[in-house]
């Protein structure tokens, strides 16, 4: 995978440095080794993610955080598959890309269209957790019952047409002004000035709540895993969307090293989402994989016992 285009990740478009052999032949073996470690962090960010998904969808009772944290596990392991499939276009099939051009756009299609998929989650989860730590009264009383089912739907539909509008008019019709402002709207508007200042907001709240809570000697985990995670998201996720924003403003020439290692970091968000789950909820002393799932209840603990109680108030009031 040697190019961010705005949609597609092909193999045109890379800056190719003036010099000596040897300059290059150091740049290689420097993508190369970032590649390497890619995939070892991609084979883990498999096997957490796959593993937050069975025992979210097969082992565990599902609540209205649960709902959101399994499809956030499902983007993500998505996202790194996609990924990991395309950087073969860059190790075993520089020559064929041409032939493979369909099956590259495709994949690029689900990269980008997972990742979207996870920003628009994260932003919910956050927006959510904020509002039910404000307004835990309203929240408990007049939340729908499957809205956490509803939202994730909505936002795997606006992600899937948003991405295919991206890759319609920057790839397909190769209309390079078209492209700029559906870029410009999407990444510029929806990512920068809306998406990442909801997630900020709702993060420093929560952040709040948390040293709050740390005081009176309770601090709910899942207020940690949502800050840690937006954290890790913004420090990792984000340097993708900035150059794939500036590539398509201005077509400008990415180097390898600079793509290579964005990449990587965005391949580290989706990896380390399963380990902060794991680290949190776990105990110091008894963090084993045996304990995963107990890991994860104690996550959502808090969760399930709120879901409890307005289930019984409710039932109580209806009766």
């Amino acid at each position: 995978m040697t190019e961010l285009s705005t949609v597609s990740l092909s193999t045109t478009g890379i800056t190719e440095y003036d010099g000596t052999g040897e300059s290059r032949s150091g740049e290689m073996m420097v993508i190369l080794s970032l590649i390497c470690l890619s995939y070892i962090i991609s084979f883990l960010g498999l096997i957490g993610n796959g593993i937050v998904l069975w025992f979210l969808g097969f082992k565990m009772k599902r609540n209205k955080f649960t709902v959101y944290i399994l499809n956030l596990a499902m983007a993500d392991f998505f996202h790194i598959f996609c990924f990991s499939v395309l950087q073969l276009d860059f190790l075993l099939l520089p020559k064929m890309i041409h032939f493979l051009y369909y099956p590259v756009m495709i994949l690029s299609f689900g990269y980008f269209f997972m990742y979207n998929t996870g920003l628009f989650l994260l932003t919910a989860i956050s927006l959510e957790r904020c509002l039910s730590a404000l307004y835990p009264l309203w929240y408990r009383c007049r939340r729908p019952k499957h809205q956490s089912t509803i939202v994730c739907g909505l936002l795997w539909v606006l992600s899937f047409l948003l991405t295919g509008i991206e890759l319609y008019l920057c790839d397909f019709l190769n209309n390079f002004e078209n492209c700029t402002y559906t870029m410009m709207i999407h990444i510029g508007v929806y990512t920068f000035l809306f998406l990442t200042p909801v997630m900020v907001f709702s993060s420093l709240t929560l952040f709040i709540k948390i040293q709050r809570s740390f005081q009176h000697g309770h601090s709910p985990k899942l207020y940690k895993v949502i800050v840690i995670t937006v954290l890790i998201f913004l420090i990792c996720a984000l340097p993708v969307k900035v150059m794939q924003f500036i590539f398509s403003y201005q077509y400008l020439p990415i180097p390898r090293i600079v793509l290579s290692l964005s990449l990587l970091l965005s391949i580290i968000n989706s990896t380390a989402n399963p380990c902060i789950y794991f680290l949190v909820g776990s105990r110091s002393r008894q963090r084993s994989w045996r304990s995963i799932k107990v890991a994860l209840q104690r996550v959502f603990k808090q969760e399930m016992e709120e879901e409890m109680t307005t289930t019984s108030s409710r039932e109580e009031t209806q009766v």
